[in-house]
């Protein structure tokens, strides 16, 4: 088996083929946090990277990127631990409201 064959497969096998979770597509910055009293017990050994990682408030996007693995298998193992209780989601607040984004890049630019 080639690099590229095995690059592929390992998203694919992490995730059981599913390209979307439980909980849709989130948003990058979607935040999770691992609940202590369910324990590190979780369905693979990704599963339980996440479980892990997540003792400490990560987004999504963190979670991919510290194991490496593309954001929708980050999505996928995230919504497989939302809904089995291991992992709590805090998703964010959505507004069209230009101001909250303005307000946000004026704090950025005074940095």
């Amino acid at each position: 088996m080639s690099e590229q064959d095995e690059a592929f497969l390992r998203p694919f096998a992490l995730t059981g083929g599913r390209t979307v979770g439980d909980g849709g597509t989130l948003p990058i910055e979607t935040m999770v946090l691992a609940r202590p009293e369910r324990g590190d017990a979780a369905r693979s050994p990704a599963h339980g990277r996440v479980v892990a990682l997540c003792r400490n408030t990560q987004s999504i996007a963190e979670v991919a990127a510290y194991l490496s693995v593309p954001l929708g298998v980050a999505r996928v193992l995230e919504a497989d631990l939302t809904s089995s209780g291991h992992l709590e989601r805090f998703e964010t607040a959505m507004s069209d409201d230009v101001t909250i984004v303005s307000r946000l890049l004026d704090g950025i630019r005074a940095l």
